[in-house]
């Protein structure tokens, strides 16, 4: 009975039912390979889109003899090419060295104004509690995005932040790359566009697969990956293929452990 209460009382946010959108992500290629689908769905529908590139990406993919500064003018290219594929809004790149070499707390103080100034109604990002994600990257920037959504909706702490206040709370935040998903969102119909906006990231994509040999690359892994991924969390939604995420809404995000004790299911 309790938990149906709650279910009725604190229901976790519709994730289409908005209009303006923020995905956050730690690398030039993880909205793209983790939540691309729905990023894919969400312009298809009229929906606003942002994204917030964390780190330059210096040190993924590309050719071993390349200067990380050509490495990252080469992923910036490549950032807004699949992003415009995809028909997103706006990119803003907050340029912190991949990797972990920056200060959290100025990650969590450029996060929070960036994400002030889009104005979501909805954050995706990356799921920085899963046990076996060890990049610190993802791990920091799922940290200061969460701790950001937390203070988001202060109009005190972003007076003081110097930031711009959004106009209306935000309603929710969603981690993709989780193991723990509560949501689906059906991407059969965008599938393809996801997998062309990812090939575009080509300095990751056509790099050669350290562990396969030949002439595997990491691309084919990824997308391999992807594919496999996607079709599991489609067979469990009732669709060919589909993306899971991890959402909470904000009264779920404070002083709220039961949250956490079941899993509510959803479809879109």
């Amino acid at each position: 009975m309790y938990k149906w209460m709650r279910q009725i009382g604190m229901p976790m946010p519709k994730l289409l039912r908005y209009e303006r959108y923020c995905f956050v992500a730690p690398h030039p290629d993880d909205i793209e390979l983790g939540a691309g689908g729905t990023a894919a769905r969400l312009k298809a529908m009229g929906k606003h889109v942002t994204y917030i590139i964390a780190t330059d990406g210096r040190y993924g993919g590309a050719a071993p003899d390349m200067p990380p500064e050509e490495v990252v003018r080469l992923r910036i290219e490549e950032t807004k090419a699949a992003a415009a594929y995809l028909g997103v809004d706006e990119v803003v790149l907050l340029g912190f060295c991949e990797s972990g070499w920056y200060d959290q707390n100025e990650l969590k103080k450029q996060i929070a104004l960036a994400i002030a100034k889009a104005k979501p109604d909805i954050i995706f990002t990356v799921d920085h509690l899963v046990p076996t994600e060890l990049h610190p990257d993802h791990r920091r920037v799922g940290l200061a995005v969460s701790d950001a959504f937390i203070h988001l909706n202060n109009h005190h702490y972003m007076k003081e932040l110097g930031g711009e206040i959004p106009g209306r709370p935000i309603a929710g935040i969603a981690y993709w790359f989780t193991n723990r998903p509560n949501r689906y969102i059906r991407t059969t119909k965008y599938f393809k566009q996801q997998m062309g906006a990812l090939a575009l990231h080509a300095s990751q994509m056509n790099q050669a697969e350290p562990y396969g040999g030949g002439e595997k690359t990491v691309g084919g892994m990824f997308r391999l990956m992807v594919m496999m991924r996607s079709l599991r969390y489609g067979l469990r939604r009732c669709a060919l293929q589909a993306e899971a995420f991890r959402v909470l809404g904000i009264s779920h995000t404070h002083v709220m452990p039961e949250v956490g004790e079941h899993t509510w299911f959803g479809n879109y």
